[in-house]
């Protein structure tokens, strides 16, 4: 009998969103050829991309962006990945996400972005990274 590799447990996480929140790179590509749903999504909205970027997994996050992942998804409150790297100053995870195109001036539904995150959080390198990353964006 196969193991169906996107069966939910009762918080709706997936093996790919319990994979990609433990930093296990290995496994999360092993799902991703199984046909594990890349974006499947938890009961708070979160796919295993906010997962790994709120665990600064960057590896796991190139492996997810690299099989497809939506970059800018966001979970039920407006997060991003981005934001979650961000809030936790993952900078190594907040460089592979911007690198496939996500957007540093993303805002919550409360209004709050990436950068509002590392202030709030103490990070200021990832902050100074992050208002770089926003000037660049509006100058492009």
């Amino acid at each position: 009998m196969t193991e169906n590799v996107n069966a939910a447990d009762r918080h709706g996480h997936t093996p790919l969103i319990e994979a990609a929140k433990e930093g296990k790179v290995e496994q999360v590509g092993d799902l991703i050829r199984r046909g594990a749903e890349i974006d499947a999504r938890s009961n708070k909205g979160k796919t295993a991309l906010h997962y790994a970027a709120a665990n600064g997994h960057a590896e796991v996050i190139k492996t997810l962006l690299e099989g497809g992942a939506t970059v800018d998804v966001r979970d039920r409150d407006g997060h991003t990945p981005l934001m979650l790297a961000a809030n936790y100053g993952c900078n190594e995870c907040i460089g592979f996400l911007v690198d496939y195109g996500a957007d540093p001036n993303a805002k919550t539904l409360c209004g709050n972005t990436a950068l509002t995150y590392a202030e709030t959080n103490c990070h200021p390198d990832t902050l100074e990274l992050l208002k770089r990353l926003q000037r660049a964006k509006t100058a492009a």
